[in-house]
């Protein structure tokens, strides 16, 4: 197993800014509940993980000596996209459940950025930290490098599949795009956030609702805005570097938290308990992006 030592980004599970983006989209009366989408996406990574300990705990005990982390992450690919079902959704590859963790966790299907945070939170949750790696179209998860190996590169969208290095290049090339040895540079954990709100961005400018995406956006920094919004001109048109983070119509299997109407919104009025849910919860979410993005700025 890798180090404990984690990057400063580390600090913060990765799971933490897709959690609240769960809670985002929740019913506002599961905000209520006991137990809340988000914690019962918590209690559900702690089980797998627990599941995943025991795998690679067995040979372990069998043959007296420790698993490293390829043999971790070769168990989980058992463990999730054979055994369990898991698999990215390419019969409806915008679906915008699918960046939804409770709704990945439910109809295990999923977008790889989503797939790839529920894969690192198990393993983080056994020791194992994973680094996120944004190829041009193609978005994996990798060991960290040891003395006694390389990274080992796992394609979470294609049933779990390990690839070397050599497979990654050939990734690339295929998109006709030049080879350079920074794609496989491990992605800071405030961009995977960013690339996950970027993603229900494009979401509800899809689907017409101007006002949530108008705040969301809140929660991305100045020049993420900007690209943001240039993105969403080409949205029906994907290319290569940006399928993997784009959304379709689809509609959303339920309502988003009701939000208060900005003053270009045409909105009707919005009760004040569900104004004062919301903005709680975009301040929660700005204080974490003011975490993630001091953390990297640490580097």
């Amino acid at each position: 197993s890798s180090s404990d030592a984690a990057a400063p980004d580390q600090r913060i599970p990765i799971e933490e800014g897709a959690l609240l983006l769960v809670r985002w989209y929740a019913a506002s009366e599961e905000l209520f509940e006991p137990l809340s989408a988000a914690e019962r996406c918590r209690a559900e990574l702690d089980a797998l993980a627990a599941q995943l300990r025991c795998m690679i705990q067995a040979p372990a005990r069998d043959a007296n000596a420790s698993l490293s982390d390829v043999d971790a992450v070769r168990a989980l690919s058992k463990m999730l996209f054979v055994d369990g079902g898991f698999t990215g959704n390419e019969s409806n590859y915008y679906a915008p459940e699918d960046s939804l963790l409770d709704c990945v966790l439910d109809r295990r299907t999923g977008r790889p950025i989503s797939l790839s945070v529920l894969s690192a939170a198990i393993c983080a949750r056994v020791g194992v930290h994973l680094d996120m790696i944004g190829l041009p179209g193609h978005f994996l998860l990798a060991t960290r490098p040891t003395a006694e190996s390389p990274r080992t590169f796992i394609d979470v969208y294609h049933q779990g599949q390990l690839l070397e290095l050599p497979h990654c290049i050939n990734i690339v090339i295929s998109y006709g795009i030049p080879w350079s040895e920074d794609m496989v540079a491990p992605v800071p954990q405030v961009e995977v956030w960013t690339r996950m709100v970027r993603n229900l961005i494009n979401c509800s400018k899809r689907t017409g609702d101007l006002p949530q995406a108008r705040l969301l956006q809140r929660l991305l920094p100045p020049a993420e805005e900007g690209r943001s919004t240039r993105s969403s001109s080409s949205a029906n048109s994907p290319s290569s570097s940006q399928v993997s983070y784009q959304l379709s119509p689809t509609s959303m299997r339920r309502s988003p938290l009701p939000i208060p109407p900005s003053p270009e919104d045409d909105a009707a009025e919005v009760p004040l308990e569900a104004q004062l849910l919301s903005q709680g919860m975009l301040e929660q979410m700005r204080v974490l992006m003011a975490t993630l993005s001091e953390q990297q700025m640490q580097l």
